[in-house]
C-alpha cells in the first residue's frame, strides 16, 4: 500500500521509521493519496540524500532517540521543509510537534476512525494545519511546558488501566471463567465517563472503609496492592483539593 516515488522526484512527507505509529501515517496517506517515502537506518539510501525530495520529514521514532536524530540529521533550522515529530513529551525548537491522541497497536484502522483521531500541537508553533494541509484532523493546542504532564496523563489514562485490565483478566482466566465475561462490565464503564457527570461507582465512591480495607487484606500478597493504595490516595487528595476550591 506504500507510494514510493521514482528518484529524485518530488514527494509530500518523509518519514523516519517502520514502527506502529509510522505503519499508521502510511496506512493513512495511502488512503489520502499523499505521496511520501519511507526511510529507516537499514535503507539503501542516505537519509541526507533522500531527504532532499521531500516536502516534510515525519521523524517517527522511539521518544528515547528522537533528540538524538534531530541533533545529529538537523544541525540547523530551514526554512524549505517542515520538520515534525509525534512525540507527546518533547518540545526542541528542532521539529514541530503534533501528539495523536490514540492508541496504536498492530490493527490498522479506518480511514474514517484515521480521521476522528485529534491532534496536540505547541502554543505559538506551526498549527496542525500548517504541518499536515492536507489532513482534516480534529485539533488542540497546548503550552510546550505542558507537554510533560499532558503526556504523563496519557500514560496513566491509557496504559495503566491497559495493565490493570490484563491483570483481572488472568485473575479471571485462573478462575476459568472466560475474559469476554467482564467485557459489559468494561464497556459500561467506558460509556459512564463518557456521557455521565458522576460516572465513579463502587466502595470509594460511596466511602466503604470496611470493604476497601478487606480488599486491601486479600490483595497483601498481590504486586497490585499498592497500586490499591496508591489510588486511594490519590483520590482522598483530588476529592480534598475539589473541596477547596469550590469553597474559594
Amino acid at each position: 500500500m506504500r507510494q514510493v516515488p521514482a528518484k529524485n522526484k518530488q514527494y509530500s512527507y518523509l518519514i523516519v521509521g517502520n514502527g506502529r505509529l509510522s505503519k499508521y501515517f502510511q496506512h493513512y496517506f495511502s488512503f489520502k493519496k499523499i505521496s511520501y517515502r519511507v526511510w529507516t537506518r537499514s535503507s539503501e539510501e542516505s537519509f541526507q540524500l533522500i531527504k532532499q525530495s521531500a516536502g516534510s520529514i515525519l521523524v517517527l521514532i522511539k521518544d528515547d532517540e528522537l533528540q538524538n536524530f534531530l541533533d545529529n540529521n538537523h544541525k540547523k533550522l530551514t526554512n524549505d521543509k517542515a520538520w515534525i515529530h509525534c512525540s507527546g513529551m518533547l518540545s526542541t525548537n528542532l521539529a514541530e510537534s503534533a501528539h495523536p491522541l490514540m492508541t496504536f497497536t498492530d490493527e490498522l484502522y479506518s480511514v474514517e476512525k484515521y480521521e476522528s483521531i485529534p491532534f496536540i500541537t505547541e502554543k505559538g508553533r506551526k498549527s496542525f494545519k500548517e504541518l499536515f494541509p492536507e489532513l482534516k484532523n480534529p485539533n488542540y493546542e497546548i503550552e510546550s511546558s505542558e507537554k510533560t504532564l499532558y503526556h504523563a496523563f496519557c500514560v496513566l489514562s491509557g496504559n495503566f488501566t491497559t495493565m490493570i485490565w490484563q491483570f483481572f483478566f488472568d485473575y479471571l482466566k485462573s478462575k476459568n471463567i472466560p475474559e469476554s465475561a467482564a467485557y459489559l462490565y468494561l464497556t459500561t464503564i467506558t460509556e459512564n465517563l463518557k456521557n455521565n457527570l458522576a460516572p465513579l461507582t463502587g466502595p470509594i465512591q460511596r466511602n466503604d472503609k470496611n470493604t476497601i480495607q478487606k480488599h486491601l487484606e486479600s490483595l497483601k500478597d498481590h504486586s497490585v496492592k499498592n497500586i490499591y493504595i496508591s489510588f486511594l490516595e490519590a483520590y482522598d487528595k483530588m476529592t480534598k483539593e475539589k473541596i477547596v476550591e469550590n469553597d474559594k
